[in-house]
């Protein structure tokens, strides 16, 4: 896409989105990218590096979680984790999280979805997020849902029973197996539902279920607007597409709005 398709593109995404009544930003991967964060597939891709990783990691804490906590203390994790905790810890949030801040200030975003876990957002300053996959900041309960407060990426010790309903404690970021927290699911259900202009960035929108969620907003009669830098299973359905990086597209998206 030439310079002037991708300005043109941004002026029909800030129109589409003025006429709009809520809009909804919803992010994956392609953003975090932006930040340092590896994606997991591709050529750079954790998993092409590091191997497709064990497919049993939910059903391995269930079946005993002191054991699991215990190699997170020895880490003695795949290498994968490894180095996207490394890669999570030293990452800072892009102009285009900031954008999406300011965005969402303005009232133009009315809430965001992430796929996301690495708290990119929330360091920006986004306020009404789902973060549909968990986030690194929080533990949660396999039970109750309840979350707290995660010290640190690298564990230093077993996580204690839920304070609320004595329940086994994991990180909150989704493993393999594991479904999606049935309260987080609703909420981003909830504002799928909600949408009338959905803002789909940095995502293959292939990972279920958050990749459903542009395709049920659209079948409700939402506009979808794509910012990706490649083509992917959703583009030929987006009303506007934006063929850049979110870093640089998103503040021009926001410059437009603004004036």
């Amino acid at each position: 896409m030439s310079t002037a398709d991708t300005v043109a593109s941004v002026s029909a995404a800030a129109r589409l989105i003025k006429a709009s009544s809520y809009v909804v930003a919803m992010t994956g991967a392609g953003i975090s990218v932006e930040s340092g964060i590896p994606p997991f597939r591709g050529p750079d891709g954790l998993w092409t590096k590091h191997g497709t990783p064990s497919r049993n990691g939910y059903q391995s804490f269930l079946q005993d979680p002191a054991s699991w906590w215990k190699r997170e203390m020895e880490r003695a994790v795949e290498p994968w984790v490894s180095e996207l905790r490394q890669s999570v810890r030293d990452a800072v949030p892009t102009p285009g999280h900031l954008a999406l801040v300011e965005m969402e200030s303005a009232g133009f975003v009315r809430s965001l979805i992430t796929q996301n876990i690495d708290g990119l957002h929330s360091d920006a300053g986004t306020q009404n997020i789902v973060e549909i996959h968990g986030s690194r900041r929080f533990l949660r309960c396999v039970e109750c849902e309840n979350r707290t407060p995660r010290p640190d990426l690298f564990a230093r010790q077993i996580a204690p029973p839920c304070e609320r309903c004595g329940g086994p404690v994991k990180y909150d970021s989704v493993l393999f197996g594991e479904p999606i927290p049935p309260g987080v699911l609703k909420s981003a259900r909830a504002e799928t539902d909600r949408a009338d202009c959905v803002l789909v960035i940095g995502s293959s929108s292939t990972v279920r279920p958050a990749g459903g969620l542009p395709r049920i907003a659209r079948a409700n009669g939402a506009k979808l607007i794509e910012i990706n830098t490649s083509d992917t299973r959703l583009t030929g359905d987006c009303d506007v597409v934006i063929r850049a990086p979110a870093a640089t597209a998103l503040p021009a998206l926001l410059n437009q709005l603004q004036h």
